[in-house]
C-alpha cells in the first residue's frame, strides 16, 4: 500500500470541503445568527448606555449651570449683607459718637454750671466774710478811738482772722 495515494487523496479533499460546507451551513445557520444576535444585543446596550451617559451629561450640565447661578446669586446676597451690614455698623457707630459728643457736651454743661455755681457760692462766703470782718473792724473802730496806726493794725489783724 502507498503511504500517499492520489485517489486516496481526492477522496479526502471531497469529504474535508464536504466536512467543511456542512460546517459553514449549521454555522450560517444557528452560530452566526446567534452571534450577530448577541453582537446587536450588545450593541444596542452600548448605544443606551451611550444615550443614558448623553442624557445624564446634560442634566448634570444643566445642574452645573444651577449650581453656577446659585453661587453667583448666593455670593451677590451675601456681598449685599456684607455691604448693609457695613452701613448698620457706620450708623451705628456715628449714632453712638453723637451719643457720646451730646453726652461730654451735657455733662461739660453741668461742669460749666457747677463750677459757676461754686463761684457764686464762694464769692457770696467771700463777701459775708468780709461783710463779718468789716462789721468787727467797725465795732472796734467805735469802742477805741483808733489812729491811723491802729485802724491799719486792726485790719491786718482781721485779714490774718485775729480779731475777736
Amino acid at each position: 500500500m502507498e503511504l500517499f495515494s492520489v485517489t486516496y487523496l481526492e477522496s479526502q479533499y471531497f469529504w474535508t470541503t464536504v466536512a467543511f460546507l456542512v460546517l459553514l451551513g449549521v454555522m450560517a445557520k444557528f452560530v452566526v445568527p446567534a452571534v450577530l444576535a448577541v453582537l446587536d444585543a450588545r450593541a444596542a446596550k452600548i448605544a443606551a448606555d451611550l444615550d443614558a451617559a448623553a442624557q445624564s451629561r446634560s442634566v448634570a450640565e444643566g445642574a452645573l449651570a444651577d449650581y453656577n447661578a446659585k453661587l453667583v446669586a448666593a455670593r451677590k446676597e451675601a456681598a449685599e449683607m456684607v455691604s448693609r451690614s457695613r452701613a448698620e455698623a457706620e450708623a451705628l457707630a456715628s449714632e453712638r459718637i453723637k451719643q457720646v459728643e451730646a453726652d461730654l457736651a451735657r455733662k461739660a454743661e453741668e461742669a460749666r454750671a457747677s463750677i459757676a455755681a461754686a463761684k457764686a457760692e464762694a464769692l457770696q462766703a467771700v463777701r459775708a466774710e468780709v461783710a463779718e470782718l468789716a462789721v468787727q473792724v467797725a465795732e472796734k473802730l467805735l469802742v477805741q478811738s483808733v489812729d491811723e496806726k491802729a485802724a491799719k493794725a486792726l485790719t491786718d489783724k482781721a485779714l490774718a482772722g485775729k480779731l475777736n
